[in-house]
């Protein structure tokens, strides 16, 4: 992970129009690329295109398409997770908030054309690897933290539950099954298979 995903992440304006700094223009160009054109035609002459900046500048503040590439996505996987995490949040149990989370994230990242490069990152085994290191643990620790105010007495597992819950949403976004044929039927895998392996089965104490 770059240093992109360390401690909270939000866009330094308000949101409308172009940001004033040069390098959040830059990424901001290239997660509207992704969405446009895809990683195979996201090049630094498109991004910086669309930022409405020179090459010269682009490479003030990146050394290749790749670093911006990752740094754009981990932008736009934290934005579309706070906001699944929102959702989630409406849950009326522990169980029902992470099966729609998981759920959630995985329709989203497959979908989201800003974010679906990342699945054939996800192929190799170095990346899937990096989406288990203890920052990118600590950044889906604070996506799960709802879930102790349904079960406070499930505080000291959550460091277990957060590494759980990761290699599912790696294994459902890179490979294929039947259980993930239709939203019900995920839900339902994940509501006999997820929710007891994070812990969740056991009775409030």
């Amino acid at each position: 992970m770059t240093s992109e995903t360390r401690g909270p992440r939000r866009v330094a304006w308000g949101g409308q129009g172009q940001p004033e700094d040069p390098r959040s223009r830059i990424i901001e160009a290239a997660i509207r690329t992704l969405t446009t054109y895809g990683l195979e035609h996201t090049s630094l002459t498109v991004i910086a295109r669309e930022a409405q900046v020179s090459r010269q500048t682009v490479y003030k503040y990146f050394s290749t398409k790749e670093e911006i590439v990752e740094i754009a996505l981990e932008r736009a996987v934290t934005d579309a997770g706070d906001r699944l995490v929102a959702l989630a949040r409406t849950a009326g149990t522990a169980e029902e908030f992470v099966v729609e989370l998981c759920l959630s994230v995985v329709r989203e990242f497959t979908a989201n054309p800003a974010i679906s490069p990342m699945i054939t990152v996800l192929e190799q085994p170095a990346a899937r690897r990096r989406l288990l290191d203890t920052d990118a643990l600590a950044l889906a620790r604070g996506y799960l933290e709802p879930v102790l105010g349904y079960r406070p007495d499930l505080t000291g597992d959550l460091k277990e539950m957060t590494e759980t819950f990761l290699r599912f949403v790696i294994s459902l976004m890179t490979f294929e099954g039947p259980s993930g044929s239709s939203d019900d039927s995920l839900r339902a895998y994940l509501t006999k298979v997820l929710v007891p392996a994070m812990g969740l089965h056991r009775q409030l104490e």
